[in-house]
C-alpha cells in the first residue's frame, strides 16, 4: 500500500477515527485493565476457552497448550449440558402449562361429551399423537349400543390384555401386543408403529386412553410416564363426576 493511500485512509470521515484508530484505543484499554487485574485468568479460567494466545513450542504440543485444550473441551461439555438442563427445563414449563390449561377446561365440561372432546384435541395437540382414542366401559347394553366405540363391554374378554396395567394404574409406553393395537385401534392398527395407554381409574375402572403414532420414538419405553400419569387422574375425576349423573 502506498504512502498516498495510508494517509488518505486515516484522514477519512471528516477527522473521525478511523477502524484502525478505534482498535488501537480498545487494545490499550483491554491492556489498562489487563495490568490492573493480572489474576482475571485464576479468578475465570473460562476466559482461556475463548482466548487465542500463541504459543510456539515446535513440533511438540506444551503444557499450556494441553491445559488449554482440555478446558475448552470441558467449557464445551458444561455448555452442553447447560442447553440440556434448560430444554429440559422448557419444556416441563410447557407440559405445566398445558396440564393446567387441561384441568381448567375440564372444570367447564358440562358433561362427558364434551370431556372426551376436550380431551381428545388436548392429547393430539400437546403430544403430537397421530392417533388418539378412549374406550370408557359401561355394562349399559344400550348405552354401548348408542355410542359404538366410546362405550365398551367392561366384561369384554379382550380387555384381558390390559389386566395388569388396570389392576397396577400402570401407564405404559412404547410398543404394544397386537391385541392390545387392534383393540384400541381397530383398522388404523397396522399404521402405528408407537402407542401410548393410559389407564382411566376413579374408584373403578372407567376406561382407557390409546395414542398412537407412526414414528417408532414417539411414544418410546423411555419416555416419563409422570406427566401421562398426572393427565390420566384429572380426566378420570373429571369423566367419574359426570359419567355418575
Amino acid at each position: 500500500m502506498s504512502k498516498t493511500k495510508i494517509i488518505n485512509e486515516e484522514l477519512t470521515n471528516d477527522g473521525a477515527p478511523t477502524k484502525r484508530e478505534q482498535q488501537l484505543a480498545v487494545d490499550l484499554q483491554l491492556i489498562s485493565l489487563l495490568r490492573e487485574c493480572p489474576d482475571i485468568l485464576h479468578r475465570h479460567p473460562e476466559l482461556l476457552a475463548e482466548l487465542d494466545v500463541p504459543h510456539h513450542s515446535g513440533g511438540a504440543v506444551s503444557l499450556i497448550e494441553k491445559q488449554v485444550a482440555v478446558l475448552r473441551e470441558k467449557v464445551k461439555t458444561q455448555d452442553n449440558h447447560l442447553r440440556e438442563l434448560m430444554n429440559v427445563a422448557r419444556d416441563n414449563e410447557r407440559l405445566a402449562t398445558s396440564r393446567h390449561n387441561l384441568a381448567l377446561h375440564l372444570f367447564a365440561a358440562r358433561d362427558h361429551d364434551e370431556v372426551i372432546s376436550i380431551v381428545l384435541d388436548a392429547l393430539s395437540r400437546e403430544l403430537s399423537a397421530d392417533y388418539a382414542v378412549i374406550k370408557l366401559f359401561s355394562d349399559d347394553k344400550e348405552k354401548i349400543q348408542q355410542s359404538a366405540g366410546l362405550f365398551v363391554d367392561v366384561n369384554d374378554e379382550a380387555l384381558v390384555a390390559f389386566k395388569t396395567m388396570l389392576a397396577h394404574k400402570n401407564t405404559v409406553c412404547g410398543r404394544s401386543t397386537d391385541e392390545q393395537k387392534t383393540y384400541l385401534f381397530a383398522d388404523d392398527a397396522d399404521d402405528i408403529a408407537s402407542v401410548a395407554v393410559i389407564p382411566l381409574v376413579a374408584g373403578a375402572n372407567l376406561g382407557l386412553i390409546g395414542l398412537g403414532a407412526s414414528d417408532a420414538e414417539r411414544f418410546s419405553t423411555s419416555m416419563g410416564t409422570e406427566f401421562l400419569s398426572q393427565i390420566g387422574d384429572l380426566i378420570s375425576a373429571s369423566l367419574a363426576v359426570h359419567l355418575e349423573k
